[in-house]
């Protein structure tokens, strides 16, 4: 409508100039200029109608248009709407399906991790038995499970599950076979192999050796334990490879108590594993030894008096033969109650408070000869284990450093380091009960020396008061 209006104004404007030339060129001629004026206004009256009439067709065409365009905007923005709707639930769909996506995903790294943990696992279990010998295939197999890039899929799964059930019905199992494994001597040998379930595989070669057997590091082949094996299970092994018995040492620690058993080591190499403490033990229990012999020999030289000897000396002294009874008794060196009876001998004829007095100094002058070196025996079977107590408290105090400076990470340092460090309360208390049970003995063969020599001592005593008294009288 704005371009209609344009128009007509131009149109005016233009008429409006032509009107005013036209006056000024030809003013003379009024008349006609104003019959040609109205002529034109008419004109332009009958032009600006029809201008009119043109502009109300166009307003209804432009305003059908414009209600058509409104009716499109309306039905657009309601498929807009709906294409919006339609994409929000999409975007939600999408984040939902990302989600169970990763849900899955977690799902699909905790199934595939369990998978190849299982199949390390299965892979320690193949290499550390012996049935990987008979069967070297399913190592490799479990080895490409493990190196695969793949997600481990069914067949995977399968394999390991065959893998432990052929694992639980061969350790039911007694299996004997000719087979090659490593001697003794390292060479490759052929030999009579018998396995006892996973526990415990022995051989026999042709020249009747027996032994051991464990697998290697990489578990495809079997090699013989080194050492000596004692001969009672070397004697149960032929017997149950003969069918003789159906005993058969077993190991189920999978070699490891064999391995201990056919390793010697030396008493020096035992001390030294202990530390400085286990020599200063073994001095003490050399020392010991040596104290115990040098009592073990003084004892056996003397002896207890017997009641023929007592009864010669009784006979004696009645007889007033006083002389003969001291060269009597000297002549008993060996029997410490003659030596005594000596002693009180010399004090004959005094009263009944001096021979009680000189006997029993007698017997203190013998007690020092005889309990020589037991104290000193007693104060070594106490020192003993607490030498070895301080061994373990100081192997201790290192097993815990070493444990703050490195970590728990590693048992088996732990284990060994405290075994260490218990050796030498081991050490102590082994020499330190040798000692206390021979201390013990010593100490009662004085006892019973000491005994004897107060029986006979008072006996002799009472014989001299009453001789004495038989002497008075008369």
């Amino acid at each position: 409508m704005e371009r209609y209006w344009k128009k007509i104004t131009v149109f005016m404007a233009v008429a409006s100039f032509i009107v005013f030339a036209s006056t000024v060129i030809a003013a003379e001629n009024w008349g006609q200029v104003a019959s040609q004026i109205n002529s034109e206004q008419d004109q332009a009256v009958e032009e600006a109608s029809e201008t009119e009439r043109m502009m109300k067709m166009d307003k209804a065409d432009l305003e059908k248009e414009l209600a058509q365009l409104e009716a499109q905007e309306k039905r657009e923005q309601r498929a807009l709407d709906k294409l919006r709707a339609e994409f929000e639930s999409l975007r939600k769909q999408e984040e939902q399906l990302k989600q169970d996506l990763a849900n899955e995903q977690e799902e699909i790294d905790a199934i595939e991790g369990t998978v190849r943990g299982t199949a390390k696992d299965a892979s320690e279990v193949s290499r550390d038995n012996p049935i990987t010998a008979e069967y070297p295939e399913r190592s490799d197999v479990l080895q490409e499970i493990l190196d695969s890039k793949r997600f481990p899929g069914m067949e995977s799964i399968q394999t390991l599950a065959d893998f432990f059930f052929k694992e639980m019905s061969e350790q039911g199992n007694v299996m004997r076979r000719t087979g090659e494994f490593v001697g003794p001597d390292g060479r490759n040998t052929i030999g009579e192999i018998c396995r006892v379930g996973i526990f415990t595989t022995f051989f026999r070669k042709d020249d009747g050796t027996v032994g051991f057997l464990v697998p290697d590091a990489v578990g495809k082949r079997l090699i013989s334990i080194s050492g000596d094996i004692p001969w009672a299970a070397q004697q149960q092994i032929k017997e149950y490879l003969d069918g003789e018995s159906n005993l058969a040492p077993i190991d189920p620690s999978a070699g490891g108590s064999f391995s201990k058993l056919t390793t010697k080591e030396s008493f020096r190499d035992w001390l030294a594993r202990g530390g400085t403490l286990m020599y200063a033990i073994a001095a003490v229990g050399l020392f010991a030894l040596l104290l115990a012999l040098e009592r073990f020999v003084t004892l056996a030289t003397k002896s207890r008096a017997s009641d023929k000897v007592i009864s010669d000396i009784k006979s004696m002294v009645s007889k007033n033969r006083w002389k003969e009874a001291e060269n009597y008794c000297e002549s008993k060196s060996r029997i410490p109650t003659c030596q005594m009876l000596k002693e009180v001998m010399e004090n004959a004829g005094e009263t009944q408070e001096v021979l009680e007095n000189s006997l029993q100094e007698a017997i203190l002058k013998q007690m020092p000869r005889l309990e020589r070196f037991l104290t000193t025996l007693s104060l070594l079977a106490a020192i003993a284990p607490l030498l070895g107590l301080l061994g373990t408290v100081t192997g201790m105090i290192q097993t815990f450093k070493v444990i703050t400076e490195v970590g728990t990470g590693d048992p088996t340092m732990m284990a060994g380091g405290i075994s260490v460090a218990l050796l030498t309360t081991q050490f102590g208390l082994a020499t330190a009960v040798p000692i206390m049970l021979v201390h013990h003995y010593l100490e009662r063969q004085v006892d019973k020396i000491v005994n004897d020599m107060q029986e006979k001592g008072t006996s002799f005593a009472v014989t001299l008061i009453k001789q004495q008294g038989s002497v008075s009288e008369a």
